[in-house]
């Protein structure tokens, strides 16, 4: 669901869907190049100069134009260059603040033998290469100026499951890995934005309304083939390549290679219950500081998000979304004692639980209630859009952090006040607090490159704003609220919510899992092909 819809919801079951979107998992492949620490990076600027962030400061190779024509003949899939007509289409990432990025062109790869075609031809004219998925990198880093795009959307095949687990391509978006799955009763924990490659996805971590229950994506992980820097097919599960599998669950995206293929063990996709609850925002400080104690100690069926949302010129809003696999008595008396617990807020102005079936439960997260699978795409002719598609793209900029404790009194005041102070500056921005813990917090630290296992909740402060207007006021207003509650924050931030901004970001990423994470890096891309962003391994 759109995040500028999230930020204008109203009641009932579509307040609770449009108030899961800022949970919604966004990523895709690397690619960029350098953002000042100084200019608060591309989260801390406007329009051309984030774009310029996320250009990658590529200078043009040393490829002729008989040589990109030779590339195209050369691969099955499109290539598309800047005098193609779909070059304009093409080249847009799904955040409308990088329209001014000009990569050199996109190959839509259909197979891992183009791919490395594409890699060879980097290498032998020293072209910088990005890789995109579903083209939602926060950073812009899945695409930048004179750059190769390498896209894997149209390897989006989502195979039938067998024997409890399935094969999907690369390039297949979350609206039709649910779709597809669904049809058999089975699910993988996902986001929510429909459009979101799931390699992008689940290289990063990924997580969402599942994700209590049945881990992150990359827990559910158990091999993928990729195409390294060499230009190699390479299959990796915990018995081959171990390493490099073990990299790919929390740091995998542009990093090591180009995924073409994952295999995940797949779950049951029960009924569900969701709700969604609201309280006077004279109640937001009890709210905050029940939930907080209340989320992440739930049942794993029971996934819940505080939100905070500014309202320009008039009072913030405060609710909580929770969604359960479990019944619908239990999520309602899990409810009743997040209202009712000494200290609690009371009951709530407003409540809604509804019964509905997995798949029904994922498509109302994603906006598409009444919309086909085929509507639930962007619009248009190329890999990983439809025809009948009636999808938009969105003009936003976000920050994150990991909390291994509650907030403090002092704390939560911080937080009312950064929203209040939003709305007092006109700015349409929100918090999402996301309850952790369950299965996610029951694998070890070490065991992926996921390492913030022991976070209690992941809050990500968020603002939008329409596609021809200034984003000044709200990006300062973001990077205000993002330095205000650092020192209650652990420190982490979340790689998949990539973030340009951040000084220590090997840190903060991937803690401790860095220095492995470079010496994976060292084996599988010497030459550092894949480096050409910031954040780099």
């Amino acid at each position: 669901m759109k995040r500028r819809t999230l930020l204008q919801a109203g009641g009932g079951l579509a307040a609770a869907s449009a108030a899961l979107a800022t949970g919604c998992d966004n990523k895709t492949g690397a690619a960029g190049t350098a953002a000042t620490d100084a200019a608060g990076g591309a989260g801390g600027m406007t329009g051309t100069n984030a774009a310029a962030a996320a250009a990658g400061g590529g200078t043009k190779g040393g490829a002729s134009r008989s040589s990109w024509t030779a590339l195209g003949k050369s691969l099955d899939g499109k290539l598309i260059r800047a005098s193609d007509a779909s070059y304009a289409t093409a080249r847009r990432l799904y955040n409308t603040r990088y329209d001014t990025l000009k990569p050199s062109a996109i190959a839509y790869v259909e197979h891992p033998a183009d791919i490395a075609e594409c890699l060879a031809f980097a290498r032998r004219h020293d072209t910088p290469v990005a890789i995109r998925s579903g083209g939602h990198s926060y950073a812009g880093w899945s695409s930048g100026n004179n750059k190769l795009i390498i896209d894997v959307s149209a390897l989006s095949k989502v195979g039938a499951p067998s024997g409890g687990t399935t094969r999907i391509g690369a390039g297949a978006k979350l609206i039709d890995v649910y779709q597809g799955l669904g049809a058999h009763g089975v699910t993988i924990p996902g986001g929510s934005c429909p459009t979101v490659g799931i390699s992008g996805l689940t290289l990063g971590g990924g997580h969402g309304v599942s994700s209590r229950a049945y881990g992150l994506t990359c827990d559910s992980l158990v091999g993928a083939t990729l195409v390294t820097a060499d230009g190699k097919t390479v299959d990796c599960d915990k018995k081959q390549h171990a390493d490099l599998f073990w990299a790919l669950r929390g740091a995998g995206n542009g990093n090591f290679g180009v995924v073409t293929e994952l295999r995940f063990r797949t779950h049951p996709a029960p009924r569900a219950v969701m709700a969604y609850l609201t309280w006077p925002w004279a109640k937001a400080a009890k709210v905050v500081a029940s939930w907080q104690k209340w989320g992440p100690v739930q049942d794993d069926e029971i996934w819940s998000a505080c939100h905070l949302d500014a309202r320009p010129g008039g009072t913030p809003t405060v609710s909580v979304a929770a969604f359960s696999l479990g019944g619908y008595g239990e999520l309602k008396n899990a409810l009743d004692k997040l209202a009712d617990q000494p200290g609690g807020p009371g009951p709530a102005k407003s409540v809604h639980l509804t019964p509905t079936g997995y798949l029904d439960a994922m498509e109302s997260y994603a906006g598409c209630s009444s919309k086909s699978t085929a509507q639930c795409h962007m619009p248009g002719s190329l890999p990983g859009q439809t025809g009948a598609g009636q999808l938009g793209r969105e003009t936003y900029a976000a920050r994150s952090h990991f909390f291994d404790r509650a907030l403090s009194t002092a704390g939560i005041r911080t937080l009312m006040d950064q929203i209040e102070a939003g709305g007092r500056k006109g700015v349409n921005g929100n918090v999402a607090l996301t309850a952790l813990g369950g299965a996610i917090n029951r694998v070890k630290s070490s065991d992926t490159a996921f390492v913030h296992r022991g976070s209690r909740f992941l809050a990500q402060y968020l603002t939008s704003w329409p596609e021809k207007g200034s984003s000044g006021s709200r990006t300062a207003w973001l990077n205000s609220f993002h330095d205000a509650m650092r020192r209650y924050s652990s420190g982490a931030a979340y790689q998949n919510y990539t973030d340009p901004g951040l000084r220590d970001w090997k840190s903060a990423y991937y803690g401790a899992a860095a220095t492995r994470l470079a010496e994976v890096k060292r084996t599988y891309d010497p030459q550092r092909l894949f480096s050409t962003f910031p954040q780099a391994l």
